[in-house]
């Protein structure tokens, strides 16, 4: 059974945080297009068969990362859990899909 080491899925993680800090500014459809570009990648990379719960919690990883930083963008209007699930429910990220099936 062939997963994710926990050293890559970390730093991976860590690029997508830095990458929210550093573009918190932007609309926030700019940043779910890029964002949802990168998970699509890590995807296409990490998305091999038995890996299933290493790409569920990456993306949950990303989720929070970015809610983090665009809760960081305006004191007087939080950004709760509840919005930012509004928020998800309008600019969803990809789901976890298995690209390359190594089953015979």
């Amino acid at each position: 059974m062939r997963q994710t080491a926990s050293k890559r899925l970390s730093r991976a993680v860590r690029s997508i945080a830095e990458w929210c800090r550093d573009n918190r500014h932007r609309p926030v459809c700019e940043q779910h297009a890029i964002l949802s570009q990168k998970v699509r990648g890590h995807y296409a990379y990490y998305g091999i068969t038995n890996n299933m719960r290493m790409l569920k919690g990456f993306l949950y990883a990303v989720q929070r990362a970015w809610h983090q930083w665009l809760n960081r963008r305006n004191r007087r209007r939080d950004m709760n859990w509840d919005r930012f699930n509004w928020l998800l429910k309008r600019y969803g990220l990809p789901p976890p899909r298995i690209v390359h099936s190594y089953v015979k």
